[in-house]
Protein backbone atom coordinates (compact mmCIF):
# COMPACT_ATOMS: atom_id res chain seq x y z
CA UNK A 1 0.00 0.00 0.00
CA UNK A 2 2.62 2.04 0.89
CA UNK A 3 4.71 1.43 -2.21
CA UNK A 4 1.24 1.99 -4.25
CA UNK A 5 0.62 5.61 -3.02
CA UNK A 6 4.49 6.84 -3.22
CA UNK A 7 4.12 5.55 -6.90
CA UNK A 8 0.92 7.83 -7.12
CA UNK A 9 2.38 10.80 -5.32
CA UNK A 10 5.45 10.72 -8.15
CA UNK A 11 3.35 10.06 -10.94
CA UNK A 12 1.61 13.76 -9.85
CA UNK A 13 4.94 15.40 -9.05
CA UNK A 14 6.35 13.97 -12.46
CA UNK A 15 3.28 15.60 -14.11
CA UNK A 16 0.92 14.18 -16.86
CA UNK A 17 2.75 11.72 -19.37
CA UNK A 18 5.89 10.63 -17.41
CA UNK A 19 4.86 8.63 -14.59
CA UNK A 20 2.30 6.49 -16.66
CA UNK A 21 3.83 6.96 -20.11
CA UNK A 22 7.18 7.19 -21.33
CA UNK A 23 8.11 9.17 -25.20
CA UNK A 24 10.38 6.86 -27.54
CA UNK A 25 13.87 8.10 -27.50
CA UNK A 26 13.75 8.59 -31.86
CA UNK A 27 9.63 8.92 -32.87
CA UNK A 28 6.49 10.46 -31.69
CA UNK A 29 4.76 7.21 -30.26
CA UNK A 30 4.02 6.97 -26.42
CA UNK A 31 4.56 3.47 -24.62
CA UNK A 32 3.26 2.43 -21.14
CA UNK A 33 5.36 2.56 -18.63
CA UNK A 34 3.79 -0.17 -16.35
CA UNK A 35 2.98 -2.94 -19.23
CA UNK A 36 2.89 -5.70 -16.77
CA UNK A 37 -0.21 -3.64 -14.65
CA UNK A 38 -1.96 -2.19 -17.23
CA UNK A 39 -5.50 -3.43 -17.82
CA UNK A 40 -7.07 -5.31 -20.70
CA UNK A 41 -8.04 -3.53 -23.58
CA UNK A 42 -11.18 -3.97 -23.91
CA UNK A 43 -11.91 -2.71 -20.20
CA UNK A 44 -9.14 0.53 -20.66
CA UNK A 45 -11.65 1.43 -23.47
CA UNK A 46 -14.52 0.96 -21.61
CA UNK A 47 -13.73 3.21 -18.87
CA UNK A 48 -12.02 5.81 -21.07
CA UNK A 49 -15.71 5.71 -22.85
CA UNK A 50 -17.49 6.01 -19.61
CA UNK A 51 -14.95 8.52 -18.16
CA UNK A 52 -15.52 10.47 -21.14
CA UNK A 53 -19.17 10.36 -21.54
CA UNK A 54 -19.31 11.16 -17.91
CA UNK A 55 -17.00 14.34 -18.26
CA UNK A 56 -19.02 15.12 -21.72
CA UNK A 57 -22.90 14.96 -20.43
CA UNK A 58 -21.09 17.11 -16.99
CA UNK A 59 -20.04 20.03 -19.02
CA UNK A 60 -22.19 20.21 -21.98
CA UNK A 61 -25.41 20.30 -18.59
CA UNK A 62 -23.02 23.06 -17.12
CA UNK A 63 -22.72 24.85 -20.50
CA UNK A 64 -26.19 24.29 -21.62
CA UNK A 65 -27.59 25.49 -18.19
CA UNK A 66 -25.35 28.82 -18.55
CA UNK A 67 -26.87 29.45 -21.92
CA UNK A 68 -30.12 28.77 -20.48
CA UNK A 69 -29.91 31.13 -17.87
CA UNK A 70 -29.30 33.73 -20.45
CA UNK A 71 -27.11 36.07 -17.64
CA UNK A 72 -23.87 37.30 -18.22
CA UNK A 73 -23.16 36.71 -14.98
CA UNK A 74 -23.29 33.45 -15.18
CA UNK A 75 -21.33 33.28 -18.69
CA UNK A 76 -18.33 35.84 -16.72
CA UNK A 77 -18.20 33.35 -13.53
CA UNK A 78 -17.83 29.99 -15.89
CA UNK A 79 -15.19 32.05 -18.58
CA UNK A 80 -13.22 32.90 -15.12
CA UNK A 81 -13.09 29.23 -13.98
CA UNK A 82 -11.99 27.43 -16.95
CA UNK A 83 -9.70 30.92 -17.75
CA UNK A 84 -8.09 30.22 -14.47
CA UNK A 85 -7.65 26.67 -14.50
CA UNK A 86 -6.12 26.43 -17.99
CA UNK A 87 -3.93 28.88 -16.82
CA UNK A 88 -2.70 26.71 -14.37
CA UNK A 89 -2.27 24.01 -16.72
CA UNK A 90 0.04 26.07 -18.42
CA UNK A 91 1.99 26.53 -15.01
CA UNK A 92 2.04 22.64 -14.74
CA UNK A 93 2.83 21.97 -18.01
CA UNK A 94 5.64 24.15 -18.27
CA UNK A 95 7.45 23.57 -15.12
CA UNK A 96 10.63 22.11 -16.73
CA UNK A 97 11.07 24.83 -18.55
CA UNK A 98 13.55 28.15 -17.41
CA UNK A 99 12.10 30.95 -15.71
CA UNK A 100 9.02 29.49 -13.34
CA UNK A 101 8.83 32.80 -11.38
CA UNK A 102 8.09 34.76 -14.55
CA UNK A 103 5.11 32.19 -15.22
CA UNK A 104 4.06 31.94 -11.79
CA UNK A 105 4.32 36.19 -11.79
CA UNK A 106 1.97 35.84 -15.08
CA UNK A 107 -0.50 33.49 -13.49
CA UNK A 108 -0.85 36.19 -11.01
CA UNK A 109 -1.05 38.73 -13.43
CA UNK A 110 -4.33 35.98 -15.13
CA UNK A 111 -5.83 36.21 -11.97
CA UNK A 112 -6.20 39.38 -11.70
CA UNK A 113 -7.46 40.06 -15.56
CA UNK A 114 -10.15 37.35 -14.81
CA UNK A 115 -11.30 39.34 -11.72
CA UNK A 116 -11.51 42.40 -13.41
CA UNK A 117 -13.23 41.03 -16.72
CA UNK A 118 -15.73 39.83 -13.77
CA UNK A 119 -16.22 42.76 -12.55
CA UNK A 120 -16.92 44.91 -15.16
CA UNK A 121 -18.71 42.00 -16.81
CA UNK A 122 -21.12 42.66 -13.36
CA UNK A 123 -20.91 46.70 -13.22
CA UNK A 124 -22.22 46.53 -17.13
CA UNK A 125 -18.84 48.72 -17.92
CA UNK A 126 -16.93 46.47 -20.05
CA UNK A 127 -16.70 48.21 -23.68
CA UNK A 128 -16.76 45.50 -26.47
CA UNK A 129 -13.44 47.07 -28.30
CA UNK A 130 -12.08 48.84 -25.23
CA UNK A 131 -9.05 46.44 -24.88
CA UNK A 132 -7.24 48.25 -21.98
CA UNK A 133 -7.00 45.34 -19.34
CA UNK A 134 -5.70 43.25 -22.00
CA UNK A 135 -3.23 46.08 -22.61
CA UNK A 136 -2.33 46.64 -18.60
CA UNK A 137 -2.09 42.65 -18.53
CA UNK A 138 0.83 42.26 -21.36
CA UNK A 139 2.59 45.57 -19.68
CA UNK A 140 2.66 43.95 -16.61
CA UNK A 141 3.41 40.70 -17.46
CA UNK A 142 6.35 42.05 -19.70
CA UNK A 143 7.80 44.68 -16.86
CA UNK A 144 7.42 42.16 -14.24
CA UNK A 145 9.16 38.95 -15.92
CA UNK A 146 12.09 40.94 -17.22
CA UNK A 147 12.33 42.79 -13.40
CA UNK A 148 12.20 39.39 -12.53
CA UNK A 149 15.13 37.98 -14.55
CA UNK A 150 17.80 40.86 -13.04
CA UNK A 151 18.49 38.33 -10.43
CA UNK A 152 20.00 35.21 -12.75
CA UNK A 153 22.95 35.75 -14.86
CA UNK A 154 22.57 35.36 -18.35
CA UNK A 155 22.90 31.84 -19.97
CA UNK A 156 21.83 31.88 -23.35
CA UNK A 157 18.48 32.55 -24.31
CA UNK A 158 17.10 31.24 -21.14
CA UNK A 159 15.61 34.75 -19.55
CA UNK A 160 14.17 35.75 -23.49
CA UNK A 161 12.58 32.08 -22.92
CA UNK A 162 11.50 32.83 -19.50
CA UNK A 163 9.91 36.03 -20.45
CA UNK A 164 8.24 34.63 -23.86
CA UNK A 165 6.65 31.39 -22.11
CA UNK A 166 5.05 33.61 -19.21
CA UNK A 167 3.91 36.47 -21.80
CA UNK A 168 2.63 33.42 -23.93
CA UNK A 169 0.29 32.07 -21.09
CA UNK A 170 -1.38 35.43 -20.26
CA UNK A 171 -2.59 35.53 -23.94
CA UNK A 172 -3.04 32.04 -24.48
CA UNK A 173 -5.92 31.54 -22.27
CA UNK A 174 -7.10 34.23 -20.57
CA UNK A 175 -7.20 36.66 -23.72
CA UNK A 176 -8.09 34.66 -26.32
CA UNK A 177 -10.29 32.38 -24.38
CA UNK A 178 -11.91 34.60 -21.58
CA UNK A 179 -11.47 38.12 -22.94
CA UNK A 180 -12.62 37.31 -26.78
CA UNK A 181 -15.57 34.85 -25.52
CA UNK A 182 -17.13 37.62 -23.22
CA UNK A 183 -16.41 40.45 -26.19
CA UNK A 184 -17.73 38.41 -28.30
CA UNK A 185 -21.00 37.86 -26.34
CA UNK A 186 -21.39 41.70 -25.61
CA UNK A 187 -20.80 42.13 -29.81
CA UNK A 188 -24.73 42.04 -30.71
CA UNK A 189 -25.93 45.73 -30.84
CA UNK A 190 -28.60 46.84 -28.63
CA UNK A 191 -31.47 46.43 -30.89
CA UNK A 192 -30.88 42.51 -30.62
CA UNK A 193 -32.64 40.26 -28.99
CA UNK A 194 -31.51 39.81 -25.14
CA UNK A 195 -29.53 36.64 -25.78
CA UNK A 196 -28.43 37.16 -29.23
CA UNK A 197 -24.70 37.39 -27.97
CA UNK A 198 -25.34 33.71 -26.07
CA UNK A 199 -26.37 32.53 -29.81
CA UNK A 200 -23.56 33.87 -31.35
CA UNK A 201 -21.42 31.83 -28.56
CA UNK A 202 -23.21 28.99 -29.48
CA UNK A 203 -22.24 29.44 -32.73
CA UNK A 204 -18.74 29.50 -32.23
CA UNK A 205 -18.80 26.67 -30.24
CA UNK A 206 -20.59 24.15 -32.04
CA UNK A 207 -18.90 25.12 -35.28
CA UNK A 208 -15.20 24.16 -32.86
CA UNK A 209 -16.73 21.16 -31.57
CA UNK A 210 -18.32 19.99 -35.18
CA UNK A 211 -14.89 20.82 -36.91
CA UNK A 212 -12.87 18.43 -34.68
CA UNK A 213 -16.14 15.65 -34.82
CA UNK A 214 -15.98 16.19 -38.49
CA UNK A 215 -12.14 15.46 -38.61
CA UNK A 216 -12.18 12.50 -36.86
CA UNK A 217 -15.34 10.80 -38.15
CA UNK A 218 -13.95 11.44 -41.86
CA UNK A 219 -10.63 10.78 -40.78
CA UNK A 220 -11.15 7.53 -39.16
CA UNK A 221 -13.55 6.42 -42.25
CA UNK A 222 -11.80 7.55 -45.03
CA UNK A 223 -7.68 9.20 -44.46
CA UNK A 224 -5.92 8.77 -46.54
CA UNK A 225 -3.31 10.96 -46.64
CA UNK A 226 -1.48 12.59 -43.67
CA UNK A 227 -1.87 16.22 -43.65
CA UNK A 228 0.86 17.32 -41.08
CA UNK A 229 2.15 13.80 -39.59
CA UNK A 230 5.38 16.14 -37.64
CA UNK A 231 2.64 17.51 -35.11
CA UNK A 232 -0.48 15.51 -35.31
CA UNK A 233 0.28 11.71 -37.18
CA UNK A 234 -3.84 11.37 -37.06
CA UNK A 235 -4.81 14.07 -39.04
CA UNK A 236 -5.59 13.90 -42.59
CA UNK A 237 -6.50 15.59 -45.52
CA UNK A 238 -9.49 13.69 -46.03
CA UNK A 239 -10.59 14.63 -42.56
CA UNK A 240 -10.17 18.46 -42.73
CA UNK A 241 -11.78 18.53 -45.99
CA UNK A 242 -15.17 16.79 -43.98
CA UNK A 243 -14.77 18.89 -41.33
CA UNK A 244 -15.34 22.23 -42.94
CA UNK A 245 -18.78 20.22 -44.16
CA UNK A 246 -19.45 19.85 -40.72
CA UNK A 247 -18.84 22.92 -39.95
CA UNK A 248 -21.36 24.44 -42.09
CA UNK A 249 -23.93 21.95 -40.85
CA UNK A 250 -23.09 23.24 -37.21
CA UNK A 251 -23.12 27.08 -38.17
CA UNK A 252 -26.42 26.84 -39.78
CA UNK A 253 -27.96 24.43 -37.31
CA UNK A 254 -27.71 26.46 -35.10
CA UNK A 255 -28.85 29.42 -37.55
CA UNK A 256 -32.24 27.77 -37.86
CA UNK A 257 -32.42 26.82 -34.11
CA UNK A 258 -32.60 30.08 -33.18
CA UNK A 259 -32.79 32.83 -36.40
CA UNK A 260 -34.31 35.45 -34.58
CA UNK A 261 -31.58 35.98 -32.54
CA UNK A 262 -29.63 36.28 -35.60
CA UNK A 263 -31.25 38.73 -37.65
CA UNK A 264 -29.12 41.89 -36.67
CA UNK A 265 -26.26 39.97 -39.11
CA UNK A 266 -27.91 41.28 -42.51
CA UNK A 267 -27.14 38.03 -44.95
CA UNK A 268 -27.11 34.63 -44.62
CA UNK A 269 -23.89 34.41 -46.30
CA UNK A 270 -22.34 35.82 -43.12
CA UNK A 271 -23.31 32.36 -41.43
CA UNK A 272 -21.40 30.59 -44.13
CA UNK A 273 -18.65 32.71 -43.97
CA UNK A 274 -18.12 32.12 -40.20
CA UNK A 275 -18.59 28.82 -40.52
CA UNK A 276 -15.64 28.29 -43.06
CA UNK A 277 -13.38 30.52 -41.19
CA UNK A 278 -14.11 29.62 -37.81
CA UNK A 279 -13.44 25.80 -38.67
CA UNK A 280 -9.82 27.10 -39.97
CA UNK A 281 -9.26 28.75 -37.13
CA UNK A 282 -10.42 26.46 -35.00
CA UNK A 283 -8.37 23.46 -36.95
CA UNK A 284 -5.10 25.73 -36.23
CA UNK A 285 -6.55 26.40 -32.35
CA UNK A 286 -5.46 22.10 -32.22
CA UNK A 287 -2.94 22.39 -34.43
CA UNK A 288 -1.34 24.68 -31.64
CA UNK A 289 -1.89 23.04 -28.95
CA UNK A 290 -0.35 19.99 -30.20
CA UNK A 291 2.24 22.00 -31.26
CA UNK A 292 2.86 23.19 -27.17
CA UNK A 293 2.38 19.85 -25.81
CA UNK A 294 4.87 17.99 -27.93
CA UNK A 295 7.11 20.58 -27.55
CA UNK A 296 7.35 20.27 -23.69
CA UNK A 297 6.54 15.93 -24.42
CA UNK A 298 3.61 15.24 -23.08
CA UNK A 299 0.15 13.77 -24.09
CA UNK A 300 -2.53 15.39 -21.76
CA UNK A 301 -2.32 18.93 -20.80
CA UNK A 302 -3.70 17.04 -17.74
CA UNK A 303 -6.45 15.06 -16.42
CA UNK A 304 -8.92 17.64 -14.74
CA UNK A 305 -11.24 16.35 -17.12
CA UNK A 306 -11.15 12.37 -17.13
CA UNK A 307 -11.45 10.76 -20.58
CA UNK A 308 -10.67 14.28 -22.18
CA UNK A 309 -7.65 15.13 -20.38
CA UNK A 310 -7.20 18.68 -19.21
CA UNK A 311 -9.26 22.49 -19.49
CA UNK A 312 -6.75 23.22 -22.48
CA UNK A 313 -7.67 19.75 -24.76
CA UNK A 314 -10.87 21.10 -24.03
CA UNK A 315 -10.68 24.59 -25.27
CA UNK A 316 -7.65 24.71 -27.41
CA UNK A 317 -9.95 25.33 -30.42
CA UNK A 318 -12.15 28.08 -28.99
CA UNK A 319 -8.81 30.23 -28.39
CA UNK A 320 -8.10 30.19 -32.08
CA UNK A 321 -12.13 30.43 -33.32
CA UNK A 322 -13.30 32.83 -30.47
CA UNK A 323 -10.80 35.89 -31.92
CA UNK A 324 -11.41 35.23 -35.75
CA UNK A 325 -15.08 35.69 -35.30
CA UNK A 326 -15.24 38.75 -32.72
CA UNK A 327 -12.57 40.50 -35.41
CA UNK A 328 -15.04 39.03 -38.52
CA UNK A 329 -18.52 40.63 -37.05
CA UNK A 330 -16.84 43.56 -35.40
CA UNK A 331 -14.92 44.60 -38.54
CA UNK A 332 -17.02 43.05 -41.34
CA UNK A 333 -21.05 42.76 -39.89
CA UNK A 334 -21.67 45.21 -37.65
Amino acid sequence: MKLKIAEEVADFLHGPGQGLALRTRGGTDWMPARMASAPGKGSSRAATFLARLTSTVLLWGIVIAVFASGQMWALAILVAALGLLGSIEYLLLTREAPGRECRIWGLVVSAGFLAVLMWQVLEGSLPVAGFLPEVLGVSAVVLGSFTLRLRFSIDGDESLRAVTLALLGFVYVPVLFSGFIIRTALLPPAEATETAGFWLILLVVLVAKFTDMGAYLVGTLCGKHKAIPHISPAKSWEGYLGSLFFAQAGAFGVYALGKEHFAWISGVHHIAILGFILALAAMVGDLAESILKRSLRVKDSGHMLPGIGGVLDLIDSLCFALPVAFLYVYLLVL
